[in-house]
């Protein structure tokens, strides 16, 4: 059957329609969210540093994809990026809980979870979480350190004082208006050397490997699947490189 003048140029703007709309979706500006993190990622004069940035950057320069990285609140962060597609999230701790909301782009750190307390306060220490239950424990909201806590039966009307941040978590370390935070040693070490505080001491017990977490850049389940698989691909040449092993390690 042949098309007529008209019936061609529809099939033509058809067609021309269908794919500017994929150049769109693959051109879209992602949005990725984060909290503040003296250890993995944090906004300062007008730039965003440290190793999750870097890594975040070297994907979606191998993808050919930008991203707007906006700071939050985790709480907030963590809900804008489980119900809003084509949304990126760093650094997130990879748990059963969160599984199924994301795609796990790519692992940006190791680091652990322990009940921290300040050396010049021996009687705050503890080894475990029936010890800890006794104490006065900051956590941030929404966090996975929270919902493992409040899993095994941690509460804020007994044992929690639940902040946004990280940032606020320490300063109430810090000022002994609470007892212990359930952190990595190292974010709570840098986050005190930054503010000067290098000769404030902490204590944990010795981490093993029921202590060990890792922490992703993760996507929004509901993304576009060309968006995704282009961020897996440009994930998995990077990691053979050893710009990515530096950056794991920093």
């Amino acid at each position: 059957m042949r098309l007529t003048s008209r019936s061609l140029l529809y099939v033509v703007c058809l067609v021309l329609s269908w794919w500017t709309v994929a150049q769109d979706m693959l051109q879209t500006k992602l949005l990725a969210v984060a909290n503040n993190s003296s250890q993995l990622q944090y906004y300062d004069n007008g730039e965003n540093k440290d190793p999750s940035i870097g890594i975040l950057k070297a994907v979606l320069q191998q993808a050919q994809l930008e991203a707007n990285v906006e700071f939050m609140p985790w709480v907030r962060a963590f809900s804008i990026a489980k119900n809003k597609p084509n949304t990126l999230i760093l650094s997130m701790i990879r748990t059963p809980d969160r599984e199924a909301d994301f795609h796990w782009i790519i692992k940006v750190s190791n680091l652990s979870r322990v009940f921290i307390s300040l050396r010049d306060k021996p009687e705050n220490k503890v080894d475990d979480m029936q010890q800890a239950k006794q104490k006065l424990i900051a956590v941030v909201q929404g966090s996975a350190s929270y919902n493992e806590l409040t899993a095994n039966g941690f509460s804020e009307q007994q044992n929690l004082y639940v902040v946004t941040d990280s940032e606020l978590m320490v300063t109430l370390l810090e000022s002994g208006r609470v007892d212990l935070v359930y952190d990595d040693p190292i974010n709570i070490r840098s986050t005190l050397d930054k503010r000067g505080k290098k000769d404030l001491a902490i204590r944990y017990k010795t981490i093993e490997a029921e202590n060990e977490r890792s922490s992703y850049i993760a996507i929004n389940k509901a993304s576009d699947m060309q968006i995704v698989n282009r961020l897996e691909q440009a994930a998995r040449e990077f990691e053979k490189t050893a710009e990515y092993t530096r950056l794991l390690l920093e």
